[in-house]
């Protein structure tokens, strides 16, 4: 009954110790490489939305240029479109500024983030690795004491068995002695 105890007692430990290391797992690898899959999905989303809007902008502003181009027929249509098509380098200029500081604002916002997320993994990496220690020393004391109380049971019980051998080694030689001074009789 005892071995079968133990071995109950071992089961449960161990079922224990496996869901401990499935939660330390999750929160050490699949969390952070969740969340780091998340930022960088949403970086590149909003990274690529931005520059297919400049890009959009672009092609849509050259194209009204080339249209405007089609149109003159005059000195003063000329005119118009070589204002109209100052103006619109100057717009795309402003829009070119603004979309490269959106850019590396979201470049910044990004690596900070990364960064946030890579000391919270190692934080709770060293969290996981100090309570592992502590674990780890702490079953090696309750082994230790029980292989201890092992030892002191088994000599105990050895120390018993070997009085009783004693005992029934000498009722042996009582034995053999009267049977032997019965038998000089």
């Amino acid at each position: 009954m005892s071995a079968e105890k133990t071995k109950q007692d071992a089961d449960k430990t161990t079922q224990k110790e496996t869901d401990r290391a499935k939660q330390q797992f999750e929160s050490s690898i699949v969390e952070p490489v969740r969340a780091y899959g998340s930022l960088t999905t949403n970086y590149y989303e909003e990274l690529f939305s931005t520059q297919f809007d400049a890009v959009r902008a672009f092609a849509e502003t050259s194209l009204a240029q080339s249209r405007s181009w089609l149109e003159v027929k005059d000195s003063e249509s000329f005119r118009k479109v070589v204002e109209e098509q100052q103006q619109s380098i100057k717009d795309m200029s402003e829009r070119l500024k603004a979309d490269t500081d959106r850019i590396s604002s979201l470049s910044q916002e990004y690596l900070k983030e990364s960064q946030q997320l890579a000391m919270s993994s190692m934080q709770t990496g060293q969290k996981q690795l100090e309570e592992n220690m502590q674990k780890g020393q702490q079953q090696f004391q309750e082994n230790l004491e029980k292989g201890q109380a092992q030892v002191r049971e088994s000599m105990q019980k050895g120390k018993g068995e070997g009085e009783e051998s004693r005992q029934k080694n000498q009722q042996h030689a009582d034995k053999s002695k009267k049977s032997t001074s019965t038998s000089e009789k």
